[in-house]
């Protein structure tokens, strides 16, 4: 007999697999433009997004002129993306404050601001349906009219069930808040129950483009 589940995790299994092959396949199409972004990416460590991901972020920036790039996480990757997007202006916004100094010290060229989130990933259940709950406090000097071609969430801390975690529920809320009309919301590790609810309420499946895999499922929204 076959064991519960089995059917949903298999089909889940050949989705992923499917989705990686997509990945590859789109990555190959683009070889050209990806030996031009492996140049940079090589001189820029730590960098988790593989090149399939990496390509589809670019092509979302490479969409506007002198695109605005909000950017949810701050890491080693930061200056990577603040030179892909050299003609833009990026901005990244990081709310583990030890983590917050050790990137900007160590690249001060970054325009970076710290944010607090009030909640953490064990109440994602009972906030999904309180928008109100899910603001951010505007960090300071950021200009509360300007909006965002591109955003990217990729923070804060969403990788385990802690109140020590606070989860991407706010930031994926406010990522709807803050994109331009026409601008489109990227959402890293949408595979992760989290972020995938709270990018079907907020962003809507109706406005999915795009996904590919990568390190780990990212999903494109169109606003």
């Amino acid at each position: 007999m076959t064991e519960p589940g089995f059917w949903q995790k298999k089909t889940a299994y050949l989705h992923k697999k499917y989705s990686k092959l997509k990945g590859n396949i789109y990555y190959l199409f683009h070889l050209a433009e990806a030996l031009q972004v492996g140049k940079v990416k090589k001189k820029h460590t730590g960098i988790q997004l593989k090149m399939a991901e990496i390509l589809k972020v670019k092509e979302c920036l490479d969409s506007y002129e002198n695109c605005r790039f909000l950017v949810f996480g701050l890491g080693n990757d930061s200056p990577f993306w603040n030179e892909i997007n050299a003609s833009g202006s990026t901005l990244f916004l990081e709310d583990y404050s030890p983590w917050f100094d050790r990137i900007t010290g160590a690249y001060p060229q970054l325009e970076a601001k710290l944010v607090h989130y009030h909640n953490n990933i064990t109440q994602w259940q009972e906030l999904i349906d309180e928008p109100e709950k899910l603001q951010l406090d505007l960090p300071s000097g950021m200009d509360p009219n300007r909006k965002w071609e591109v955003v990217l969430v990729d923070g804060p801390r969403g990788h385990m069930h802690s109140e020590e975690i606070p989860g991407r529920m706010s930031s994926i809320f406010m990522a709807s808040q803050w994109v331009a009309p026409g601008g489109m919301v990227l959402v890293h590790d949408a595979q992760r129950k989290v972020e995938s609810s709270y990018a079907s309420k907020y962003l809507g499946e109706d406005r999915l483009i795009a996904k590919v895999w990568g390190r780990a499922l990212l999903k494109i929204y169109k606003l």
